[in-house]
């Protein structure tokens, strides 16, 4: 069977690195960029919601990462609908749904509405990463990897500015509301923007691939072959370890280190920061075995969680360990490994391969900071901290020598 990486594609008529299609992929990166603040500032109003409305520390750990429950069971679907009916289509109703339920965590009465609201917005956030890291992959296929990490520099970026503009806006106004008001209308700005900005020959391009490659002798290949499972299973392993470290991060620096909020917001705002790298990370991955870039990345994401939780007491290292970890994570790993999830499948599925990324991603995502706040509560913030950040990175090693080398 002919691997992915050999099959001949058919040529695309898409010319990337004009003004023109820079100006797109901003626009798109913009969509993204909404998405990272509504979801990053969340972990900064946590310890104000948790009062409000007097949660347990399991029940704060819980949601704030529930929303990744919806992020992961809309992946599959979307993806799907991306290749069928349009990867536009899927953005724009994902960008109003996760803008008006980022808005509608404001109203919450309670836990429940409140929980019930995150896992929508959630479904919002996934349905946009599967169709969105299509468009961008398909389009930009030359330089997929580059592509894909400005869309994840573009979170960089909102995950930087996030959690400092909600954390300004919470100083200023003293009501943790007010950020999650600001932040859904901004998204619904934005969404008006890529509707009048972002024509269709762009965002489907690719779509029709597979009719026309499937005359191409040896160029079937199985959809669910043995690198897109060590993709899948590396990314789990990515998802579970990062996503409870960053829902309770913020806890962990006021608990264990008394750190002001000023400096809770910044601390955090650096692992976003660290994600500005994704598109140098991304010119990396398009050049070298992405294998190797992967061990890189995990062994950089256990380093740092050794020296967060077991070390670094003094507020520069945190700093620097959350910047680093930023860009094991984001830049190299999640940038990484999703353009080889897609390079591994036909084009015209690429859908599909996102959708897959955002389901492994994000579905065990969902359960981690429930995972990492029961460790927490029964071993203490050290121990718990190392496990997370550790332990389960190591099975993301584990999967990238499972993969093998491409055959040449």
């Amino acid at each position: 069977m002919t691997t992915p990486e050999l099959v001949r594609r058919p040529s695309r008529s898409a010319s990337p690195w004009t003004f023109r299609t820079l100006l797109i992929l901003l626009v798109l990166d913009l969509t993204y960029l909404v998405n990272a603040m509504d979801r990053q500032v969340f972990a900064v109003l946590l310890p104000d919601i948790k009062q409000t409305y007097l949660l347990t520390g399991t029940q704060a750990g819980t949601l704030s990462t529930i929303f990744t429950l919806g992020m992961g069971l809309a992946g599959i679907p979307a993806g799907y609908l991306a290749d069928r009916i349009g990867r536009k289509r899927v953005i724009v109703a994902s960008l109003l749904l996760f803008s008006i339920t980022c808005a509608l965590q404001a109203t919450a009465h309670g836990l429940v509405d409140l929980t019930a609201w995150r896992i929508l917005s959630g479904v919002g956030e996934g349905a946009q990463n599967a169709a969105l890291y299509a468009a961008v992959g398909a389009y930009f296929h030359r330089n997929r990897a580059v592509a894909i990490g400005s869309i994840n520099a573009a979170f960089g970026l909102g995950a930087f500015a996030g959690p400092l503009w909600g954390g300004a806006l919470l100083s200023s106004t003293g009501n943790w509301r007010v950020p999650l008001l600001v932040f859904g209308g901004l998204g619904l700005v934005i969404l008006v923007v890529m509707v009048c900005t972002v024509p269709r020959s762009v965002t489907e391009a690719g779509r029709q691939e597979e009719t026309r490659s499937a005359s191409v002798p040896g160029s079937e290949v199985r959809f669910f072959n043995r690198r897109v499972v060590c993709c899948t299973i590396a990314t789990v392993a990515a998802g579970f370890a990062i996503y409870g470290y960053l829902g309770l991060y913020p806890t962990y620096l006021r608990d264990a280190h008394g750190y002001s909020g000023s400096q809770i917001s910044v601390a955090a705002g650096m692992f976003g920061l660290g994600a500005l790298t994704s598109v140098f990370c991304g010119m990396f991955a398009d050049r070298l075995d992405q294998r190797l870039v992967n061990v890189a990345g995990f062994a950089a994401i256990a380093a740092c969680g050794a020296g967060i939780f077991a070390f670094a007491d003094a507020y520069p290292a945190q700093l620097v360990l959350s910047l680093v970890l930023g860009i094991a994570f984001t830049g190299i790993v999640y940038t990484n490994t999703n353009a080889l999830m897609q390079r591994s499948v036909p084009g015209s599925k690429a859908g599909r391969a996102s959708g897959l990324f955002v389901a492994a991603m994000y579905l065990p995502a969902s359960v981690s900071g429930y995972f990492f706040a029961a460790v927490k509560s029964g071993l203490g913030w050290h121990t718990a901290g190392v496990l997370q950040l550790c332990a389960i990175p190591a099975v993301g090693l584990i999967a990238m020598a499972a993969m093998g080398k491409p055959r040449d």
